[in-house]
């Protein structure tokens, strides 16, 4: 399998370190950000195949950042993973290229499914 690189933003450094463990055991190469600008910061020097990714961020909410994003690489997939999302953060999102939606908490397994699931994604 190729090297993944996944980048999971979100403002709770507690849940950053357990995407970072489930996924490092399962093969996946993961960085992190707890900021929208320090997501952008990374993508200008990183490939990444996939961005887990908060609606709600302290500099910026996650749908505007999923724009900016796709600016600087439209072929990576998104997953956004929140607690906190409306009807209009979907319909946003969606129009911004979001691959997938998932509520949290989301258990380590049905986390590994989806990844999974959205990197097959077409």
């Amino acid at each position: 399998m190729a090297e993944i690189n996944i980048l999971a933003v979100d403002d709770e450094e507690f849940l950053l370190d357990i995407y970072r463990r489930v996924l490092d055991a399962n093969g996946y190469w993961v960085d992190t950000a707890l900021t929208a600008e320090e997501a952008l910061q990374k993508m200008k020097s990183n490939k990444y195949q996939l961005c887990l990714l908060d609606v709600t961020l302290p500099d910026m909410r996650g749908t505007e950042l999923l724009k900016l994003m796709h600016r600087i690489d439209p072929a990576m997939k998104v997953l956004i993973v929140t607690g906190d999302w409306s009807p209009s953060d979907v319909a946003s999102a969606r129009k911004n290229g979001a691959d997938e939606f998932v509520l949290k908490p989301l258990e380590r397994d049905a986390l590994i499914d989806t990844v999974e699931r959205v990197l097959k994604q077409g």
